[in-house]
């Protein structure tokens, strides 16, 4: 109940799949990866289908959870939002990979 509060589907606890968005799905989906507390979390795209404000609180979510110990590797497009969070970089460029500290 907790976890779907964050991703923003306290609300949606109880309808069916068929009936949710994509970015309800997506979010849905990123809720069941999180209630186990995994070691690690590999996100792909998270914040893809959900509006700005719901993508800086999915991303602080995923902050606090490496900081409490899971190791988290997200793919993204979105450098901007990005941007906003101090948080180590890899990112792949004309078949390179650069670290950012």
């Amino acid at each position: 109940s907790e976890i779907l509060h964050w991703v923003g589907l306290g609300d949606r606890m109880h309808v069916l799949p068929p009936v949710l968005s994509g970015g309800e799905k997506q979010r849905a989906a990123i809720a069941r990866a999180l209630i186990g507390r995994p070691e690690f979390l590999l996100a792909d795209e998270p914040t893809g289908n959900v509006d700005p404000t719901l993508a800086r609180r999915l991303l602080r979510l995923f902050i606090e959870l490496n900081k409490s110990g899971t190791s988290v590797l997200l793919a993204t497009h979105d450098i901007a939002l990005m941007d906003q969070f101090d948080a180590r970089r890899l990112v792949i460029s004309d078949g390179r990979l650069y670290v950012y500290d």
